[in-house]
């Protein structure tokens, strides 16, 4: 595609569920908007370690939320010579200034683990990026007031409207003048749905000519209304065994919700009160970022009188690399819940490794498993799975529940869509693999006359100027 004024480029999550990084060039402006980690099977991950062309010619940076997918790219974009403002709201800041050097240090946990155990093919093993990468990256976000316009390059302007998926995440509206008028493209980031415990459901936009639109649930329903009754069953079931309950979770957003799901089952004395351990050095700070945003609350949860009041009887948090090798060994019946949700790496593969091999224990599934990872395998019964380059036997019991996704499914984004009183004139659907987004394109095309693209990896779309 030749060369235009004025164009779109998908320069992640396309074809894929992470990697989010979408860039609009008009004229010499150059606007990205999310700049995400690549998550998944080495293939994906591979990706992450190609430079950023470019970077310096990138004016600013808006994120949707802070999720890793969505923003853990931002150090290395940094490295590669980016300088311009970081711009979100002030949950996602808040977030970030936790989630960046905390994705920085489990690199480099990765990476002195890797180096020890000579498991990599890289000898040495790098981290991507390293703290000071992050805080580097950190001192240039600048915060954006939800609801209004703002000019953040001269003749385009953003707004950020509250999206319900987690604490900070936002729709992105960009406007700019052209021939005909104003015109106006929408991204969704991530889509939350109204049933959260904790944060307000998402809000609509009400116009918008082209939308880049999410479609990680889009060929599937989540069950409504099962989350509490599913959490009971298989803690009683793990527990009653005396078994460790091993659950894979993204840190920020998921964990929160799991947490307070499992202290309103204990006061409601449906489980019995065990140790639940978050291996985690963002999760007591994460949490107080919570409880410190109280509008995107809500209003029955944020007048809590509590000081933690979202965290079981006996939450412990787990800080240290050496504090998670201890509780790896430790026996004693308990809940822990890790990163990485999708056992992309971190710590949860510490957890797995010990835990697998004994029928006692079990393994929980809350969250979105893409294919070729180790969770959607052991999700579809493998017996064995390799971790750190070693075979793993799997005995431990799996289970999956869907009705905890943060992200709305096919249902909720048809109903969102129906909210449009100008309903746009092209979407393009990112952030989901083949399946998903071929099915969620379908269902458009048949409710709306309307342009519905599938964008591939580095797929430029010329726009309106």
């Amino acid at each position: 595609m030749s060369k235009t004024k004025c164009s779109l480029q998908f320069l992640g999550a396309a074809g894929t569920v992470t990697g989010s990084r979408t860039l609009i060039r008009r004229n010499d402006q150059r606007l990205l908007i999310d700049c995400g980690l690549f998550q998944g099977p080495r293939e994906i991950r591979e990706l992450n370690w190609m430079e950023f062309q470019n970077a310096s010619k990138v004016d600013a940076v808006i994120l949707t939320h802070a999720h890793i997918d969505h923003s853990g790219f931002l150090p290395k974009l940094v490295k590669n010579g980016f300088k311009g403002p970081i711009y979100c709201s002030s949950g996602t800041k808040d977030l970030c200034e936790v989630l960046l050097p905390d994705a920085a240090r489990i690199q480099e946990e990765d990476a002195r683990f890797a180096n020890k155990t000579k498991h990599s093919k890289h000898d040495p093993a790098l981290p991507l990026y390293n703290e000071e990468d992050a805080q580097q990256a950190l001192s240039l976000f600048k915060c954006l007031d939800k609801d209004q316009w703002s000019e953040v390059l001269p003749d385009m302007s953003v707004r950020l409207t509250r999206s319900g998926h987690i604490l900070g995440s936002n729709f992105v509206e960009v406007s700019w003048p052209a021939h005909q008028g104003e015109f106006k493209i929408s991204f969704s980031g991530d889509i939350g749905n109204d049933r959260s415990n904790i944060l307000r459901p998402p809000v609509h936009i009400s116009e918008t000519d082209h939308l880049v639109l999410e479609s990680t649930y889009g060929d599937r329903r989540q069950p409504r209304g099962q989350s509490k009754s599913a959490l009971s069953y298989i803690i009683n079931k793990v527990i009653g065994r005396e078994g460790t309950l091993v659950i894979p979770s993204f840190a920020v957003g998921r964990t929160q919700e799991l947490i307070y799901l499992i202290k309103q089952l204990e006061e409601e004395n449906q489980i019995p009160h065990v140790p639940v351990y978050v291996d985690s050095p963002m999760a007591l700070n994460a949490t107080s970022i919570y409880m410190a945003h109280q509008d995107e609350l809500r209003s029955d949860f944020s007048e809590s009188d509590d000081c933690s009041p979202i965290c079981p009887s006996d939450y412990r948090s787990v800080t240290s690399a050496d504090e998670s090798m201890m509780l790896c060994l430790d026996e004693q019946p308990k809940i822990v819940i890790s990163a990485a949700g999708m056992l992309s790496g971190g710590r949860v593969l510490h957890h797995l490794k010990a835990k697998l091999p004994n029928e006692k224990n079990g393994v929980l599934f809350v969250g979105y498993q893409a294919t070729g990872t180790k969770g959607l395998l052991l999700k579809n019964g493998l017996r064995e799975i390799s971790i750190h380059h070693k075979l793993v036997t799997v005995e431990a019991e799996i289970f999956v529940t869907e009705g905890l996704s943060a992200h709305g499914d096919s249902e909720d984004i048809m109903e969102w869509l129906a909210k449009f009183e100008k309903f746009p004139s092209r979407i393009y659907l990112n952030h989901g693999e083949e399946n998903a987004s071929r099915s969620l394109q379908y269902m458009i095309q048949s409710h709306y006359d309307c342009d519905v693209i599938i964008p591939k990896l580095n797929e430029k779309f010329e726009l309106p100027l």
